[in-house]
């Protein structure tokens, strides 16, 4: 490239903004800088390699909004040096990175290879043989990324975390990674992390799995509870009494069958079934039906009348017939008029 100061007429009055010089008017005297090649040549040489070096061919059309700008569109096609993997390297303890530092700008960051272990090192050198103090955030390895960012200070480089070197990253740094479910079932380390999937499969297997036994309450560990004494407590809470209520107007020996008497409560209905000498056999529907027949009725007996009328009688005898009907009997010993009132309760066994 030519320098234009070196041409004639150029107008270098002010040094400090123009320190090439300008170009010079022609005031009529002929004492304007040439429009010549030595002027122009650089200039269109230059947009010319531009178009040659992308495969731009000029559509001999002027450069406008209609015919579009290939001058520009071949200056956006070049790869500024930004898109460029710059290489780092390290010679005599100070890091050298392939690119002019010099000329660039604060706050401007490349891409780097690292082709070393990061140490100690303090300073770094670009090929414009210009060195900078170095500030490193992340050490880094040979064949790792590294972001360099330009500051007003000098250079920082920065360690990139992707695909390439990650798990390193990870182990360097403890962070933890997902457990294995072989890991999460020994439950031996505090180097892994549970997941939601691990933790569940090993819940499983400590509660009702493979692993249940050695986890499971004692009488001399505590633990988690097994179904046998989950059982338990459940009977122990549960109110195992179903059916409370009573029948009336009880005449043992006496009464017509599919005779209704009084009820009350959990009893329903309560009708006289069979008559015999001396005894009486009344069947009663329950409101709750029991779990199953394995239950047990029990009767007191209440007099209504007088106790001397009421006094001579046996105890209640019980059937079940089903889980909401039982039978009940009743015999007395001499014939008398009774008045009685049982009250009944049924107790799941």
């Amino acid at each position: 490239m030519r320098k234009k100061l070196l041409a004639p007429n150029i107008d270098n009055s002010n040094p400090t903004l123009y320190p090439w010089g300008r170009i010079k008017d022609n005031t009529g005297a002929g004492n304007g800088t040439p429009v010549n090649e030595f002027i122009y040549g650089d200039i269109h040489e230059m947009k010319d390699k531009l178009a040659r070096l992308y495969g731009i061919e000029p559509n001999g059309l002027p450069d406008n909004e209609t015919n579009g700008y290939q001058t520009i569109e071949s200056l956006r096609a070049l790869a500024s040096k930004n898109d460029f993997i710059i290489d780092l390297t390290l010679s005599s303890g100070i890091v050298s990175a392939a690119i002019k530092l010099g000329f660039m700008l604060e706050k401007e960051s490349v891409l780097c290879l690292a082709g070393f272990n990061f140490s100690t090192e303090t300073q770094i050198k670009g090929i414009d043989n210009v060195t900078y103090s170095l500030n490193l955030i992340g050490s880094f390895k040979s064949g790792e990324y590294v972001r360099l960012i330009k500051t007003s200070t000098g250079i920082t480089l920065i360690r990139e975390v992707d695909a390439v070197n990650l798990d390193l990253a990870v182990s360097e740094f403890n962070f933890l990674k997902k457990a294995s479910q072989t890991q999460e079932n020994a439950g031996t380390i505090d180097t892994a992390a549970t997941t939601p999937l691990t933790n569940k499969t090993v819940f499983e297997r400590r509660v009702n799995g493979v692993d249940s036994s050695i986890y499971l309450a004692t009488q001399l560990r505590n633990g988690l509870l097994s179904k046998e004494d989950k059982a338990i407590i459940d009977n122990i809470a549960a109110n195992p009494i179903k059916n409370i209520g009573w029948f009336s107007g009880f005449n043992p020996g006496s009464g017509t069958i599919n005779q209704n008497l009084p009820v009350s409560g959990n009893i329903t209905n309560a009708k006289i079934v069979d008559v015999l000498s001396g005894m009486t056999v009344v069947e009663c529907t329950l409101s709750n039906a029991m779990t199953g027949t394995n239950y047990e009725v029990q009767t007191s007996i209440e007099s209504l009348g007088t106790f001397n009328n009421d006094t001579p009688v046996y105890p209640c005898l019980f059937k079940v017939i089903s889980n909401n009907t039982i039978q009940i009997a009743m015999r007395e010993p001499i014939s008398t008029t009774h008045n009685l009132k049982i009250h009944v309760r049924t107790i799941q066994l």
